[in-house]
């Protein structure tokens, strides 16, 4: 089963990790490792370490706010030459959320897929919904076979 380590600027990770155990529950597997003011690579890289050595010989994702920012950097030179390893950018709660349902079931190249497809299943504007339910046909008065 694969690992999750979660970081980003400040205490995003912590924030996005409460926000998922309200939902979901704790999850060992799923670790928040903040990125706080002061530190730089090498603290961070440390920090990931860290929880790396709790998970030998598994799969560990990373998901990290923003691509090219420290957390990213610093997850991406642990990773680089790892097969078992990779990070993702553009961590938000329906990520954890659905790699939590899923992780026990999945490879790594598996959870990179359905992320991918969350995040775009998951972008919604509230004006092009409405605008998008208002265009639908409306429900005919047939009988429904369900009922």
């Amino acid at each position: 089963m694969t690992a999750i380590i979660v970081s980003g600027h400040g205490q995003l990770s912590t924030g996005l990790l409460d926000a998922f155990e309200m939902i979901f529950g704790h999850d060992d597997k799923i670790i928040a490792v903040p990125f706080l003011k002061g530190e730089g690579i090498p603290q961070l890289q440390d920090k990931y370490q860290t929880v790396m050595d709790k998970f030998p010989d598994e799969p560990i994702l990373f998901l990290v706010d923003v691509f090219g920012g420290t957390p990213y950097n610093s997850a991406v030179q642990l990773v680089f030459n790892n097969p078992l390893a990779d990070v993702v950018t553009g961590v938000n709660l329906p990520m954890l959320l659905e790699i939590a349902a899923i992780k026990e079931f999945s490879d790594l190249d598996a959870l990179k897929q359905q992320l991918k497809l969350i995040n775009q299943e998951g972008f919604k504007i509230f004006s092009e919904v409405i605008s998008a339910a208002k265009t639908t046909d409306p429900i005919d008065d047939e009988e429904d076979d369900l009922l």
